[in-house]
C-alpha cells in the first residue's frame, strides 16, 4: 500500500468516531444488573462491529438457546438512549479536525457501521458532523457483518474507488479483520480492545487518536513538511 494511492477514507462509527462503546458497555452492565446477568469484557469484545444477526448467533453459541437476549438487549438500548440523551454524543478527540482536513483536501468520506441508520444519523446530527460525509453504509444494508468485508466493499463502491485506494479507520478487532479481508489499507485506533501482534504487523499504523491519523495523512500529502 502506498500512501499516495489513498483517495477515500472509510470510517467506522462506535468507538472510532464516538466514545459510544463505553456507553454500550455501561448499558449492558446496567441492564444486566436488573436481570442478574454479567457480560465479561472478553465476550463483549468479540461482538463489537457485528450486526444484530451475527451478534445473536454469538450470544446463543456462548450462553445457550435459553439466554434471555431479547429483553436484555431491549433494556440495554433503553439505557443507551437515556445516557446519550442526558450526556450528549461523546465525540472522539480529533474527529472534527480530521474530517475538516479530508474535506479540504478532496478525499471522499464514507461511513460504514453495523449500527442502524436511525441511530447513526442521530449521532451525526447531534455531533454536528453529518455534512462531512459523502455517504454511508449501515448494518441493514449488508447481508454479512464484520469481520466479513462486505460493508467496506460496499463503502468503496459507494465512493467509486477500489479497496486499494481506500483507507479504513477502525477500533475493533472484527472491523480491522474486515478491512484486511477486503484488501484495504487499515489504521487501527484502539478503543476498549487493544491490537493483537498480527494487527500491529499488518496495519498501516496503530494510533492512539484521530489526531495522529490526520498527521499521517498530512505527511502523505505534504512529504516535504513531514518527518522522514
Amino acid at each position: 500500500m502506498k500512501k499516495q494511492d489513498i483517495r477515500a477514507v472509510i470510517f467506522d462509527q462506535d468507538g472510532l468516531m464516538f466514545d459510544t462503546e463505553r456507553v454500550s458497555s455501561e448499558a449492558w452492565d446496567l441492564a444486566g444488573q436488573e436481570m442478574g446477568i454479567h457480560l465479561e469484557e472478553s465476550f463483549l469484545s468479540t461482538i463489537r462491529g457485528m450486526n444484530l444477526e451475527d451478534a445473536t448467533i454469538r450470544f446463543r453459541e456462548t450462553f445457550g438457546a435459553d439466554f434471555p437476549l431479547t429483553p436484555l438487549r431491549e433494556r440495554k438500548w433503553e439505557y443507551v438512549r437515556k445516557i446519550l440523551r442526558e450526556r450528549g454524543v461523546p465525540v472522539k478527540p480529533g474527529l472534527r479536525e480530521l474530517l475538516e482536513y479530508l474535506k479540504e483536501n478532496g478525499y471522499k468520506i464514507i461511513l460504514a457501521t453495523a449500527s442502524s441508520a436511525e441511530y447513526t444519523v442521530n449521532n451525526l446530527r447531534e455531533a454536528g458532523v453529518e455534512a462531512y460525509f459523502d455517504g454511508m453504509i449501515t448494518g441493514n444494508m449488508v447481508s454479512h457483518a464484520k469481520p466479513d468485508p462486505e460493508i467496506f466493499l460496499r463503502a468503496a463502491e459507494l465512493a467509486g474507488e477500489r479497496p486499494a485506494n481506500c483507507l479504513v479507520l477502525e477500533d475493533s478487532l472484527n472491523g480491522v479483520a474486515a478491512g484486511f479481508a477486503g484488501g484495504f489499507a487499515v489504521i487501527m485506533v484502539p478503543d476498549l480492545t487493544p491490537p493483537t501482534p498480527m494487527i500491529r504487523q499488518r496495519a498501516a499504523a496503530v494510533y492512539r487518536s484521530l489526531h495522529e491519523v490526520a498527521t499521517w495523512l498530512k505527511e502523505k500529502d505534504h512529504p516535504a513538511s513531514g518527518r522522514s
